[in-house]
């Protein structure tokens, strides 16, 4: 009994415990301010700082209004947590509030990971070689200087750590006359394995518009955009697998060739997901067979024959017992001889004593009428 009632408390502990929401592993890639150590790692004034090495660079010395560029994070030398996970801010900004590029107008195309957010999570393998993204973006439609901050969150010797690079600026000047340009544009970053993908991609002041393509970090293959009035059209083929599959957009014409950063896909696989009340039930379920399998196992071990006191161990033969045993068979009275005597009158003469004794109640039986 006190097992059982031990068994019935465990399982309602397990049962009143609510689902986890925390992250050990990350919280994902997003749209995040400085400030996100408030809610990935706790308070920000409470994180260790980093010894992280941040290093920024673009592939171009400026850009024009609304046009592309490439803005790659490298982080190094940082210390690791055993997960080696490491997420990697771009900012425009360090108030807290309302400092992603898109705050500062703008355009993340790709974040290199499969997403257009300005927050990503990479694994490290080492310290030494540290983690590398790259943003593929398009400028703000006002000219100027704009600023752009990298920051690095992740976990090390058991704290959680940060760091903020100082001020990179970057110069966004006019357009040049007749400068091939893409407009304001969601760029595909994620599709469904074994599909094509038709892409159309709003360009102006172009002649001639490529979608080149890589697969990792192989070959380029390249596909010829076909136009619709501003908008020029390619079919990116399908991908079988979950490859690592990036593109980006050549535009041209006979004065220029402007070409966007490289724009990772991700390909979108149906996860599994558990629903934790049917969890539970089943949990449940399997608990209480497993129970009234144990109490059944127990009572028969714990069962003995019992003897009714004071009877004869012969009694306790049951009356179908006593049925089966064979009843013993009677026996007929074996007919005894009448006694002769030896010296009897009535032997004939020359019998043997044997001969009187065997045959002598027939030869009287004979002689007399059946009697003696």
């Amino acid at each position: 009994m006190r097992r059982t009632l031990l068994l019935v408390t465990l399982l309602l502990l397990v049962l009143c415990v609510p689902p986890l929401s925390a992250n050990p592993g990350g919280t994902g890639d997003g749209n995040r301010d400085a400030a996100c150590g408030g809610s990935c790692h706790g308070d920000p004034g409470l994180s260790e700082p980093s010894s992280a090495v941040l290093t920024f660079s673009t592939d171009r010395d400026s850009a024009y209004v609304g046009g592309p560029i490439s803005v790659t994070i490298t982080v190094t030398e940082m210390e690791l947590s055993s997960r080696g996970l490491v997420g990697v801010f771009l900012l425009s900004d360090t108030h807290g509030v309302a400092d992603t590029p898109q705050d500062a107008g703008w355009t993340i195309l790709s974040n290199g990971e499969g997403g257009s957010t300005n927050y990503a999570e990479k694994h490290a393998f080492d310290a030494e070689s540290g983690v590398t993204m790259t943003w593929s973006l398009l400028a703000p439609s006002s000219e100027g200087t704009y600023d752009f901050y990298a920051a690095v969150h992740h976990g090390g010797d058991g704290a959680a750590r940060m760091k903020i690079s100082d001020a990179n600026n970057v110069t966004v000047g006019p357009v040049p006359d007749n400068l091939p340009q893409m407009l304001p544009w969601d760029a595909m970053t994620s599709r469904s394995l074994g599909e094509p993908t038709d892409l159309s991609m709003p360009v102006v002041n172009a002649t001639a518009v490529a979608l080149e393509y890589r697969i990792g970090e192989g070959p380029i293959a390249t596909i010829e955009a076909t136009q619709d009035v501003d908008t020029w059209v390619a079919t990116l083929p399908a991908a079988l697998s979950d490859i690592s599959l990036s593109y980006r957009v050549v535009m041209s014409n006979d004065e220029f060739t402007e070409t966007t950063g490289w724009i990772a896909v991700s390909n979108e696989i149906e996860e599994y997901s558990a629903d934790i009340f049917a969890v539970r039930l089943q949990s449940m379920a399997l608990l209480f067979a497993s129970l009234a399998l144990c109490i059944s196992i127990q009572r028969r071990m714990s069962r003995s024959p019992q003897k009714s006191l004071g009877e004869p161990e012969a009694a306790l033969i049951s009356a179908d017992q006593t049925s089966m045993v064979a009843p013993t068979p009677s026996v007929a009275p074996i007919a005894m001889a009448p006694s002769l005597a030896l010296d009897d009158p009535r032997r004939p003469a020359g019998w043997t004593d044997e001969q009187w004794l065997h045959y002598g109640p027939d030869h009287i039986t004979q002689n007399s009428g059946g009697g003696f």
